[in-house]
């Protein structure tokens, strides 16, 4: 610091040493303007960075927030028109209407919609039809009994009648049954002795009579009638029996009978499985039977005039050819979408279309931007249906190759529509590297439809290029309705024998039925040892 004492002194010295100071100090200030202005450049340079970092980071941060305000706007936008949805409609569940799942699984809460039934209205009026055969109750010329009612005093004057001519007559017949009692019949063999050797002789008892007291084959058939064909339980069976027969009847009875016809139909069972594999058309399908506790399975094989039922514990592929007859099938096999029923390449494959119908409905109340192509698609089948049927009521074995041609152009667009509509997931990839790994991401059922229809096109089509195969698999599913029933009355059955003579007689019962057999006829036949021959129509 610069005092008084040290500027005296360099006063004293003289101007020059006074210059020499004031150089100095000029030097001093020249290096500390230099060293100042260094320093604010380095802090300018570093503060304009930083500012054109956060310029950067603002930018982005604003990009950011415009693209997340459009998001929330978009899902905002979609919530509110996935709440009018919900408020229209309530979520869509698979039921008997929209799916293969059968009437008995429908919830007892909910009134399935039959408003959206695959029936349509003919337009015919209510009632017989023109041509239609009716069933009228006719008098016959020859009735059983013949009772007069004549007048036995005139109702003018009071003069008897009795030796009077009838001068007109008038008839009515009541047709009714008469009281049915059981009868029994004893069969007694005697011993004789010859009188010229003495030998005694002695034949034996029919055929059939084995016990001191037994029922014939008429008790034996009606209460397997009863319980097998019309599913009434043993007990009520038995109950029947005494009402209707006077024959006290105990359960185990009702059930031994049916044991017994069983017995006897192994080898008619066995025609009747060699018949159906030989047929040119089979219908196949399988339902749940609970079975001593468990789940087991019912498998039926059928055609017009032929059915066969068979139990097994298994649903899949191993079951059927334990079966039999689809491994010696070479004709056409009508089936729903069970994947088992592929494995069988031998036979040509039709799909249930009406299973098929029923799936579109499902798809198009699921999303209604699907009705594009769903509703034209279940239109153009029923009008293939139609077709099919005028074509075989004309007696063709096939539609006109033109007719397939436009029918099928119209199916494929519908399809690749469908297709375009519903493309399929995208694989998810893992770790970069030679080989990623892929993660399949599961289909919708939308789409696994839209699939079942590319690939398996000849067999959605196959009752166009066929008119022997029907559009349905309903009938196998008529065949498989009695076991639901069954299983409804007596809850299930206590063993695995039960449930195979169950299904062994019920497919002798239903053939008959097919074939115009009266059944109480076809059970004394068995009884007899002589079942019908159902291989083959009735003349």
């Amino acid at each position: 610091m610069i005092d008084e004492h040290y500027f005296l002194s360099l006063y004293s010295q003289g101007a020059r040493a006074v210059l020499r100071y004031l150089q100095q100090i000029e030097r001093r200030v020249s290096d500390a303007e230099a060293r100042v202005e260094r320093c604010q450049q380095a802090l300018i340079t570093r503060l304009s960075k930083e500012l054109a970092r956060a310029k950067a980071t603002l930018a982005r941060k604003t990009a950011q927030l415009v693209e997340q305000q459009q998001l929330n706007h978009q899902l905002r936008c979609r919530i509110r028109e996935l709440e009018r949805e919900l408020e229209r409609s309530t979520p869509v569940a698979r039921d008997s209407h929209n799916s293969s799942l059968p009437p008995s699984l429908d919830p007892p809460w909910k009134k399935v919609p039959r408003t959206k039934s695959l029936r349509t209205k003919s337009g015919l009026k209510v009632g017989g039809q023109p041509g239609h055969r009716g069933s009228t109750l006719r008098r016959i010329e020859s009735p059983d009994r013949v009772i007069t009612h004549a007048a036995d005093s005139c109702l003018g004057c009071g003069r008897t009648l009795r030796s009077t001519d009838a001068t007109a007559t008038e008839r009515r017949q009541v047709f009714d049954l008469p009281e049915v009692r059981l009868s029994v019949t004893e069969h007694r063999t005697e011993a004789r002795r010859c009188r010229q050797c003495g030998a005694v002789s002695k034949v034996g008892f029919p055929a059939g009579v084995r016990a001191p007291a037994q029922y014939g084959p008429g008790v034996l058939a009606r209460s397997t009638y009863f319980r097998l064909y019309q599913l009434l339980p043993a007990a009520r069976t038995a109950e029947a029996m005494r009402d209707l027969f006077g024959c006290p009847l105990s359960p185990a009875t009702v059930e031994r009978s049916g044991r017994v016809f069983s017995g006897k139909l192994v080898r008619c069972e066995q025609r009747l499985k060699a018949a159906i594999g030989d047929s040119p058309v089979v219908g196949a399908d399988e339902t749940g039977l609970r079975v001593a506790g468990r789940g087991g399975w019912v498998h039926v094989a059928r055609t017009d005039e032929l059915t066969h039922l068979a139990y097994d514990s298994r649903r899949g592929v191993e079951a059927m050819r334990d079966v039999g007859i689809l491994p010696r099938l070479r004709g056409a096999l009508v089936r729903d979408g069970y994947l088992s029923y592929t494995r069988f390449e031998t036979c040509r494959h039709s799909l249930c279309n009406a299973h098929l119908l029923r799936e579109l409905v499902y798809v198009a109340e699921t999303d209604p931007r699907q009705a594009g192509w769903t509703k034209p698609l279940a239109s153009l089948l029923l009008e293939i249906k139609e077709a099919a049927s005028e074509a075989r009521a004309a007696g063709q074995a096939q539609l006109s190759e033109a007719a397939r041609g436009a029918y099928s152009r119209r199916y494929d667009r519908l399809v690749k529509k469908a297709d375009k509509l519903n493309p399929p997931p995208r694989e998810d990839r893992g770790a970069a590297g030679d080989s990623p790994q892929r993660k399949r991401q599961p289909l919708s059922p939308t789409r696994r439809l839209v699939n079942r229809l590319l690939r398996r096109r000849a067999e959605v089509l196959r009752f166009m290029s066929d008119l022997a195969v029907p559009f349905t698999n309903n009938g196998a599913e008529r065949d498989l309705r009695m076991v639901k029933v069954q299983q409804k009355v007596s809850g299930c059955f206590r063993t695995e024998d039960g449930a195979r003579d169950f299904c062994r007689v019920r497919s002798y019962l239903s053939t008959a039925r097919k074939q115009g057999h009266r059944l109480l006829y076809a059970l004394e036949r068995v009884l007899a040892g002589k079942p019908l021959p159902l291989t083959s129509s009735p003349a």
